[in-house]
This record gives C-alpha cells, sequence and structure tokens, in this order.
C-alpha cells in the first residue's frame, strides 16, 4: 500500500505475497504502484525481474514488521529504504512513458501490457472503462445492474486483437459482468441495431447456460448516451469472436 504524497512515495511489501506470485508467475509480473489515488495518470508499472535483486533477506525492515520490505520512489528511482545506495531507474515505467506506447519490449519473451489494462484490472477505473460507463449511463446496457463492482467495459473489438481501437469508446460497451463473459467467448454478439443474437449449436452446453443464452436472445441493447457504437466493430465481433 502506498503511503506519503507525490514527492515522498513509501510502498511496503509483505514476503508472503512476493512469495505467492512468484511461485505462480515467476518473476512475469508488475508492481504497480500508484501514486496519487486522485490523479488516474500518476502511477509506475514496475517489472517485477527489473528490482527482484533488491528484495533479499538483509534489506528486510527491522523492528515490529520483520517479513517485509519498505522502498520509496524518488526523482523517478526506486530505492530501497534499508540501504538508499541500490536504486533503480523506473522513470520509463512511469505512467506517461507507458501510455505513449503499446507495448514495452522487456526481453525476448517478456512485455508489459499497456498499463491502461494492467490498472483498469488491478486499481480501478481507467480512462476506457470511465467514458464507456459514462457512456451507458453507468448501468449494464442489457440489464440495467448499476452495481459498478459488477460492471465491465467490454471491448467489442477485443484489447489483443487491434491496438488502433483500444481506447475508442465506440468500441465498448457497458456489461454486466456475465454478460461480459459470454460475449468475450463469441457465445452472444450483437446486430447492427444492438439485438442479442446467441449461439445455435447449444449440444455441448449445459441446460442451465442454455436457459440463459435463450433468455437474453433477441433482446436490444440500451442505447448509448454520447458516443454510437460503431458497425464496423460489431460486423468484426460477429466475424471473428462469435461462434454462431
Amino acid at each position: 500500500m502506498l503511503k506519503g504524497n507525490p514527492k515522498n512515495k513509501w510502498v511496503g511489501f509483505q514476503e508472503t505475497v512476493l512469495i505467492e506470485l512468484e511461485e505462480r508467475f515467476k518473476d512475469k509480473f508488475n508492481i504497480v504502484i500508484w501514486t496519487n489515488p486522485n490523479k488516474e495518470e500518476d502511477y509506475y508499472c514496475i517489472p517485477y525481474s527489473q528490482v527482484k535483486h533488491l528484495f533479499t533477506d538483509e534489506h528486510k525492515t527491522k523492528g515490529k514488521y520483520k517479513n517485509r520490505w519498505t522502498a520509496i520512489i524518488l526523482e523517478h528511482n526506486f530505492l530501497m529504504h534499508s540501504n538508499s545506495r541500490l536504486a533503480v531507474d523506473i522513470s520509463h515505467y512511469y505512467s506517461s512513458k507507458i501510455l505513449s506506447i503499446p507495448l514495452i519490449d522487456i526481453d525476448e519473451d517478456y512485455y508489459i501490457e499497456n498499463a491502461k489494462a494492467e490498472i483498469a484490472i488491478r486499481i480501478g477505473q481507467s480512462k476506457f472503462r470511465k467514458g464507456v460507463l459514462e457512456n451507458f449511463e453507468f448501468k449494464c446496457a442489457l440489464s440495467n445492474i448499476n452495481e459498478s463492482c459488477l460492471l465491465r467495459a467490454s471491448h467489442i473489438i477485443p484489447w489483443s486483437d487491434k491496438k488502433e481501437f483500444r481506447a475508442d469508446i465506440a468500441n465498448g460497451i457497458c456489461l454486466y459482468i456475465e454478460y461480459d463473459a459470454l460475449f468475450d467467448e463469441g457465445l452472444i454478439s450483437l446486430t447492427d441495431n444492438l439485438e442479442i443474437i446467441a449461439v445455435t449449436d447449444t449440444a455441448k452446453l449445459s441446460n442451465e447456460l442454455k436457459g440463459k443464452l435463450e433468455g437474453i436472445r433477441g433482446k436490444r441493447l440500451n442505447r448509448p448516451k454520447n458516443k454510437q457504437i460503431k458497425k464496423e466493430y460489431l460486423d468484426y465481433h460477429r466475424r471473428e469472436i462469435f461462434k454462431g
């Protein structure tokens, strides 16, 4: 959890958390440090592999909290509190740098995804999410459910397919988490008139899922308030994602 102000960015790391992450992902994960929760573009997305060497027993905190590390960010440098001489320049992992390019090449087989996606998943709403939810008046376009924690800004053309459309609000639909999963998996899609179409080959689906699909087949989504969904995006989803 980050402590301090933008000029004094302290952050603590628990040993148990890092051990669990290393067991699951080795060193192929990112440390996201949100330096000011009131400023959406004030954060760092740091590959753990770049600072892993600092997390040794000798650099753990002393006294009451022994099984953790404390670090600070000063002038875009990541420094261990126990030894400020151990510094890593993380300026190129700051949001303004990350958001200017779609991918950061760390090594031959390791990439950090555009941090907007990671921040949306791990920390809160990205600009895309905020824009999509606002476009649909902060409620699911199909069910009108309005609990924010259960809403997703669904990409029509998937995030990984077309980089140039990632941030386009016209490429997003506000959906309840269950419908978002059905849409992403290609079990449902949309006509140009925003009517639900569902897969017809349901032989391998559970009776419960068949019932859910039949319950929404033919229903029409609420129209967005400001920016209309682009028909070419819907066409792409029907052709490339929908399992018809």
